[in-house]
Order: structure tokens, then C-alpha cells, then sequence
């Protein structure tokens, strides 16, 4: 029965039997009855089963852990400190109280110049002798500002006995200014060691040496059409009116094709078939069954929404711990940023930054002793990259062409017809 319209039984009055058996609205419990009944045919009451037999926990991890880089006690250090000056909280020193400004001094007049003049000449006292074993260096804060830190901190700056920090070295990268060699490039190498540094060179040369052969393949053609002397001879008589015996044969076939296809293309009359009544009917109570299901979830909706408000801690718990989490995703993301400034390329410069090529000696030329070694690379060329592979140094290049975006004006000289009279001018 829809729900809130009124059958005949429920049109009358709602305390007598007749309205118990006939008006009550029991399509939830048939509905209750029916799902259990199912359930017990199939033999799996979701009632009576265990936790563990409804769920699974998954225990595999959802995201895979990216691999950081090794990194030195040093690197790893100041990688630590500039992480620590992000996320730690600013706090502002409050003002001296009191002028800070101070009176000038005032120069000396007549007889006090004398006088000066006369002390000049005495003997200064020597100040006494300084040990830096027994002196207490430390400097005395007041009880009563011993208990908030900040004030200690700017009572030692007052009195000048706190100097002020100086800005440490900057930090540009984290790598290594010079890269140790693998085992394999030394002169006297392990076969294994050898083995893998000599595949890993000849790996980069081979990608080398793909890239340029598919450029090579994609400026060249890769087959080329052999003419045959009938193609050259239609190619020539192109346009030119042909015998009607020659090629008979061969165009008997489309003649005959083409006609069976245009008596099959003909279009058959289309037959426009009006609704009976009885299927105007079901489409009429198909619409309104559909805007009462419509209806129906609506209202749901908004006794959900309505419920809500019961559930307010729930949901404040639940958006702390959403803010929570994304900010910690936004420190991880400032960490990584930071990381990837101090450990990857910059863009420096119009040129691309291209890697050196590392030296390896063939099997013959492996002599064993460092005096016969015949020497490989050069270390100007070896500083170069270092340096603008740690961000120090600009890689140079040609600036890069633009288009013009601008057209050129066309000056159009347009007349009405209008002023089209004898003796004017034709355009």
C-alpha cells in the first residue's frame, strides 16, 4: 500500500477492528518474515553466525613504503634541524620595558678639559688578571623570571650577556661533494664486482643506442613500393579515354554488384504504432511508482539528517581525527619537498643536465698494479658535474624559439551599395 494515501477500509473510524486488519501498514514485517525465511532455506542465518565467519581483517599493508635514500650521520643530521625549524612554533618576545633610547653624552667645557688633561698623565690602575678556570661564567638570571622561560631568555638579551644567533651555513644539498667509485672501477677488481659494473655500463649504452635507432627508423622509410609496369601504364594513361574491350572481363563484376546493391539499399516504409490502453496504463503506473520510490529515499534522507544530530560527539571525533591525519600528510609532504630539494637536480640554467660517463677498463687493459694503469676520465670534467649536479653551478644553452602569436593587420576597404554611383571607383 502507498504510504499516506487512504484505502476504503481506512476511510472510517481508526479504533475499531476493521481498521486494525485492513488500514495497518505491515509491508516492513512481510518484508522481515520473507528475508528470514530465505535465509533459513539456504541454511545461513546471518544472526546466529560469528564475527569471524561474516568478517575478514586484512593484515597486508594498503600502500607500499617508498625507499629512502642511505644517507651519512651528517646529511641525516641537518636533514633533522631543518625539519625541526618547520614545524616548531614561533613565539614572539615581548618589549623592554622602558626607553630603550639613551641620552647623549656631554662634551666637557673650560676647566674640565684641563683637568682631564692632568689625569691623563697619572698612572692607570691594571685591571686585575682573568682566569678562565676559576671565573664563573655563567651568567645570573633573577629569581623571579626563572620560572617563564621566554623572560629569562630576554632579560639575558637586555643585559647583553646572551649573544643573538647568528644565521648557521646554509645548507644547498645533501650529497656527497665526492662520489666514491664502485668496486668494479678499480684497477685490480673482484670478477663479480667487474661483472656488474661492466653490465651496467653496457646497459646505458644499449638504451643509447635504441633511442637513436628508433629515431633513425622514424625519419626513414621503412619499405618501398615496387611499381609494376601495368601501374606505371595506368599512372600514364590517367584521364585519357580507354578502348571498351579493354578490361571488360573485369568490370562485368562491379556492373552486376552495383545493381544488386541498389535494389537492396531501398528503405522500407516506417511504421508508426500508437499505445493501446492498457499500455498507456502500465506506463503511467510505472511513472508513479518511480516518483514515489523517488519520494520515498527523500524522505529517508532526511530522517537520516535529522538523526544526526544525536550523533554529534561521534562526528566531532570523526573530523578531529580527519584533521589530524591531513596534517600529518602535510608535514610528510613538506619533509619530502625538503628532501627532494637537497637530494635531486634543479632546474638551473637554459641547458639539460647530462651525467658523466663512467670510465671502466676493458679485460685486457686490467694490469693489476697501479703503475701500468693507463688513466681514464679527467677531473676538471668530474668537478663540473659534481658541481652543477648539487645545484651549484647553471648549465648553459640556447634560449628556446617562440611563436609569434600576433597576426598581421589586413586592411578591408568596405562600401555600402548605397554610394555605388556612376564614375566610382571599382575595388
Amino acid at each position: 500500500m502507498v504510504a499516506g494515501k487512504r484505502t476504503g477500509a481506512a476511510k472510517g473510524s481508526r479504533h475499531n477492528k476493521k481498521y486494525w486488519r485492513k488500514g495497518t501498514n505491515i509491508d516492513e514485517i512481510e518484508d522481515a518474515i520473507h528475508n528470514k525465511a530465505r535465509q533459513v532455506a539456504t541454511g545461513v542465518v546471518v544472526e546466529d553466525m560469528k564475527d569471524e565467519e561474516l568478517f575478514v581483517v586484512d593484515r597486508t599493508a594498503s600502500t607500499k613504503k617508498v625507499e629512502e635514500p642511505t644517507r651519512t650521520r651528517k646529511q641525516q643530521a641537518a636533514l633533522d634541524k631543518i625539519a625541526k625549524n618547520i614545524t616548531k612554533e614561533q613565539v614572539s618576545l615581548p618589549k623592554p620595558i622602558g626607553k630603550t633610547l639613551k641620552k647623549p653624552a656631554k662634551l666637557p667645557r673650560g676647566n674640565a678639559i684641563l683637568m682631564n688633561k692632568k689625569k691623563v698623565g697619572k698612572a692607570v690602575k691594571k685591571a686585575p688578571k682573568f682566569d678562565v678556570w676559576t671565573t664563573d661564567l655563567t651568567p645570573s638570571i633573577p629569581a623571579e623570571k626563572l620560572n617563564v622561560p621566554e623572560a629569562a631568555e630576554h632579560f639575558l638579551k637586555v643585559v647583553k650577556k646572551k649573544q643573538p644567533k647568528t644565521p648557521g651555513k646554509s645548507i644547498t644539498t645533501l650529497l656527497p661533494a665526492v662520489e666514491v667509485a664502485q668496486g668494479g672501477a678499480s684497477y685490480n677488481p673482484e670478477s663479480k664486482e667487474y661483472h656488474d659494473y661492466v653490465m651496467k655500463i653496457a646497459g646505458e649504452e644499449q638504451k643509447l643506442i635504441d633511442s637513436e635507432q628508433k629515431i633513425k627508423r622514424g625519419i626513414e622509410p621503412q619499405w618501398e613500393k615496387v611499381t609494376t609496369e601495368h601501374e606505371r601504364f595506368l599512372e600514364m594513361a590517367e584521364g585519357l579515354r580507354i578502348h571498351p574491350k579493354f578490361g571488360k572481363d573485369d568490370e562485368e563484376h562491379p556492373a552486376t554488384e552495383g545493381t544488386a546493391t541498389e535494389e537492396t539499399v531501398k528503405s522500407e516504409p516506417v511504421s508508426c504504432e500508437r499505445m493501446t490502453k492498457e499500455q498507456k496504463k502500465k506506463k503511467a503506473k510505472a511513472a508513479g511508482l518511480e516518483k514515489e520510490e523517488k519520494r520515498r529515499l527523500d524522505e529517508k534522507a532526511r530522517e537520516q539528517d535529522s538523526h544526526n544530530v544525536f550523533r554529534t560527539k561521534q562526528i566531532h571525533k570523526e573530523l578531529d581525527e580527519e584533521e589530524k591525519q591531513r596534517h600529518e600528510e602535510s608535514e610528510d609532504r613538506k619533509k619530502k619537498k625538503i628532501l627532494n630539494k637537497l637530494t635531486k637536480r634543479q632546474k638551473l640554467g637554459r641547458g639539460k643536465f647530462v651525467d658523466a660517463e663512467e670510465p671502466f677498463l676493458l679485460q685486457e687493459e686490467l694490469t693489476g698494479n697501479l703503475r701500468q694503469i693507463k688513466p681514464q676520465g679527467h677531473v676538471l670534467d668530474d668537478r663540473m658535474k659534481s658541481l652543477q649536479r648539487r645545484n651549484m653551478l647553471p648549465i648553459g644553452g640556447n634560449k628556446a624559439k617562440k611563436l609569434k602569436t600576433s597576426l598581421k593587420h589586413k586592411i578591408v576597404e568596405k562600401r555600402n551599395v548605397k554610394t555605388v554611383v556612376k564614375g566610382s571607383r571599382v575595388i
